[in-house]
């Protein structure tokens, strides 16, 4: 039984870990964004935070650690969202989504 435990705090833990990042990188990107943050809604921002879940989730945090948050553009957000509502609508698979993520964001890279 203390090992069926100590698996469901290793997973807490690590949601715990994914929230965390995930709110960090919302932060970074809607200070970023400044004034045209108010132009996205909160539909969008749920999209936004579900794409950002997936992404946290396949890569490793090295990759993560160096995406800029703050780099990306209006238009880039408004693509991450619109992938998130492609993939919740069955109209991107997973695989495509993340693919199309991991373009975005390593465009944000210190080496891009």
């Amino acid at each position: 039984m203390p090992d069926v435990k100590r698996d469901e705090v290793g997973r807490r833990v690590f949601l715990l870990k994914q929230q965390r990042s995930v709110e960090e990188a919302i932060a970074i990107i809607r200070s970023a964004q400044g004034k045209k943050w108010n132009d996205i809604s909160e539909e969008d921002v749920g999209s936004l935070h579900l794409m950002l879940e997936e992404l946290w989730l396949e890569a490793d945090r090295e990759t993560w650690k160096s995406y800029s948050f703050s780099r990306l553009t209006l238009n880039d957000i408004r693509v991450i969202i619109q992938i998130g509502y492609s993939l919740k609508n069955g109209m991107l698979i997973k695989k495509e989504a993340l693919n199309q993520l991991s373009e975005i964001f390593g465009r944000t890279t210190s080496d891009a």
